[in-house]
């Protein structure tokens, strides 16, 4: 499936989370009926809630695309006396209210599997279920989407080249493990190999930089965030656990 990275700018109160910490993801409404961008979302939670920037990790719009909050190594801001070990989904609309239309909960079911695939998930809740709220409202299709199987993801067009299916897995656009496996299907092996080697052709052409110089570019965002951030640093050389250790030292 595919996220849309963005570029919002958080505060520095920002708390960093083990990810494996994660035990549960929760979901939202966002509990009006105008539409409204991430950046909305953002903005509002900055400027008027005091947040270091959007308390979600995920924004799910009608449309069906799913775009970038938070980063999932922050602890989220969505949900009181549950933010630690949870991930925050909001979806846009107003579902005491309105009825979610196919496209967007095709869209939740298929980022909640993922996720719950990837950090080995088994609950999934309603923000109401946490706090006295109504949210994620009463049209919300909450069974259907916490008991939502996804198939296979369809295996990517034969006709794409090797080497622009290499370059969009470089980008995170395949997800990783399991979920790359899918989505590849019988091309991930040919897929993976040239993978390692531009990978490797550019660990042996680049000269590396140093851990403080990489720490700044993953708060930056150049690295994006993990798991696949994990992964493209030792593909690329880089001692994960030292980068992350300087990283967290200056978010604090």
């Amino acid at each position: 499936m595919e996220i849309i990275e963005t570029n919002l700018q958080f505060n520095s109160n920002k708390t960093i989370r083990d990810l494996n910490t994660i035990k549960r993801i929760i979901l939202h409404h966002s509990g009006v009926t105008v539409l409204q961008t991430v950046e909305t979302i953002h903005n509002y939670h900055k400027n008027s809630r005091g947040y270091a920037g959007i308390g979600y990790h995920f924004y799910v719009r009608k449309d069906g695309k799913v775009y970038r909050g938070r980063a999932l190594e922050w602890v989220g801001a969505h949900a009181y006396g549950s933010n630690t070990d949870s991930i925050g989904i909001c979806t846009e609309g107003d579902f005491n209210s309105e009825t979610m239309s196919e496209i967007q909960k095709n869209a939740i079911k298929e980022l909640v599997t993922y996720l719950k695939g990837i950090y080995n998930i088994s609950i999934v809740q309603g923000h109401k279920e946490v706090c006295n709220t109504s949210c994620p409202g009463a049209n919300f299709p909450l069974g259907e989407i916490v008991n939502a199987t996804i198939a296979k993801n369809e295996t990517v067009q034969t006709t794409r080249s090797i080497v622009d299916l290499a370059n969009e897995t470089i980008q995170g656009k395949y997800g990783d493990g399991e979920a790359r496996k899918q989505a590849l299907g019988s091309l991930y092996n040919e897929v993976q190999a040239k993978v390692n080697e531009i990978l490797l052709g550019k660990k042996t052409t680049v000269a590396k930089k140093s851990n403080e110089q990489i720490a700044n570019e993953v708060i930056e965002g150049k690295w994006g965030n993990n798991p696949s951030r994990k992964e493209k640093l030792q593909n690329a050389g880089y001692d994960y656990n030292a980068i992350q250790k300087i990283v967290n030292q200056k978010l604090r």
